[in-house]
């Protein structure tokens, strides 16, 4: 009979040595034995030859079967009252861990009752206190919103050059329209140097088809001079009026054509000299460009920006972070001085923990939400209670099943005792 069977009979009020005896009385199974493959001449001699030395070794397996059956059920014994002994542990601390918590709630509870029974002078006051704290809160929230405006990076190096900030603005705006102009002045020369090359360049030929003219009408006059001469050797004619006529031409498209020509070198030398000064211009404006735009990018690396307009929009991101940073410490003071004020007006009233207030300021204005919270703790004390007596029960029956081992068998007392004692359970077992 197991351990748990004589404290069930012990719980029952039944004498478990009678049901020792009954135990004792009832005629144990006894497995058949094998049949051998053997023939039966074979085993009815072997029976003759050795009759008691088969009876004897049945009677040994029967005796060790018998002490290691004791063995483990004194094992199981012990195993069962440590196991109630743990159990006794695990239930007293949490039975500890309820109580605590049950003792916050019921505190928490006798907080709001005290509250809700306030006079009405103070309770407007509380009110009043509170909707500062939710006013200054939401104030501190917004300001922290613009922490984010600018990188720290960014916001370390705008403050260690804060004071000239502004000047380098104002510089890099005129540096920036420089940019711009002396940009616009290298396309201009650039645009009238091409246009000086391209007027050279016609005028030169020009002065090609100028001579190509000259000399077809030099041409022609020799061949007009050839053949009148052949014409006045033929005919004995005077040939002196087409001469003049044809030395007239000659002479005047010739002279047209120098005076052209000379035209044309008198602006070809202008265009040279003018598409020089345009060329020196253009290196002069090239290097006051590549001089601004050295500045302009030393300013930008040191800043850490690409244009000025960049700078002014992280110089206005700074100076609100800067704003707000000084409002947030300004509007955490009045936060936290509501705070002080109203953990004082609580803890004058008797309010055990006033420090948990500040934070459900919500509770306080509205009488709806302190409902809310009300309702919720006392759900939550019930669970408590509930909690432990389910803990007191499984105490009980641990403490009544140890007893209820020592009345069965006194022998389990004193390892019982030991087991208290190294758990550290202090219990009476009588």
């Amino acid at each position: 009979m197991g351990l748990f069977d004589k404290i069930k009979a012990y719980l029952n009020e039944e004498e478990p040595e009678d049901l020792v005896k009954e135990e004792e009385v009832k005629p144990k199974k006894q497995k058949k034995p094998k049949e051998s493959k053997e023939p039966k001449e074979s085993k009815k001699v072997k029976g003759l030859l050795q009759p008691k030395k088969k009876l004897k070794a049945k009677t040994i397996d029967s005796s060790e079967i018998s002490s290691a059956k004791a063995k483990k059920a004194h094992e199981n014994e012990r195993k069962a009252i440590r196991d109630f002994c743990e159990q006794l542990v695990d239930v007293e601390t949490h039975m500890q861990e309820i109580q605590r918590e049950y003792k916050i709630v019921t505190s928490y509870l006798t907080d709001i009752q005290r509250i809700e029974e306030l006079p009405i002078d103070m309770a407007n006051n509380l009110i009043d206190t509170a909707n500062h704290i939710e006013r200054f809160d939401k104030s501190r929230q917004t300001y922290l919103q613009s922490e984010n405006l600018l990188p720290m990076d960014q916001y370390n190096n705008l403050a260690a050059l804060e004071d000239d900030v502004t000047e380098t603005i104002k510089r890099l705006y005129e540096l920036e329209m420089r940019d711009s102009m002396l940009k616009n002045d290298m396309g201009y020369l650039e645009g009238e140097k091409e246009d000086l090359r391209y007027m050279r360049g016609e005028n030169t030929d020009t002065i090609v088809r100028i001579r190509s003219v000259n000399i077809t009408v030099l041409i022609l006059f020799m061949f007009t001079m050839f053949i009148l001469c052949i014409y006045a050797i033929t005919t004995k004619n005077s040939i002196i009026m087409p001469l003049l006529i044809t030395g007239t031409i000659a002479v005047v498209s010739f002279a047209i054509s120098y005076v052209r020509y000379m035209d044309l070198k008198t602006e070809i030398r202008d265009i040279d000299a003018k598409v020089n000064r345009a060329i020196s211009l253009l290196n002069k404006v090239k290097v006051k460009y590549i001089n601004n735009t050295n500045t302009l990018d030393y300013i930008y690396e040191k800043y850490g920006v690409n244009s000025c307009k960049e700078l002014e929009y992280q110089w206005e991101q700074y100076n609100t972070m800067v704003r707000d940073a000084k409002r947030y410490i300004q509007a955490n003071a009045e936060f936290k001085g509501h705070c002080d004020r109203l953990v004082k007006s609580l803890a004058a009233i008797g309010v055990e923990d006033p420090y948990v207030w500040p934070k459900q300021t919500n509770a306080i204005i509205d009488r709806r939400e302190m409902v809310e919270i009300k309702h919720g703790l006392i759900v939550r004390r019930q669970k408590l209670r509930e909690r432990m007596e389910t803990c007191a029960k499984i105490k009980d029956n641990a403490q009544t099943a140890l007893r209820a081992a020592v009345a069965v068998d006194a022998g389990m007392e004193t390892y019982i005792t030991e087991s208290l004692n190294t758990y550290g359970i202090n219990i009476k077992l009588h």
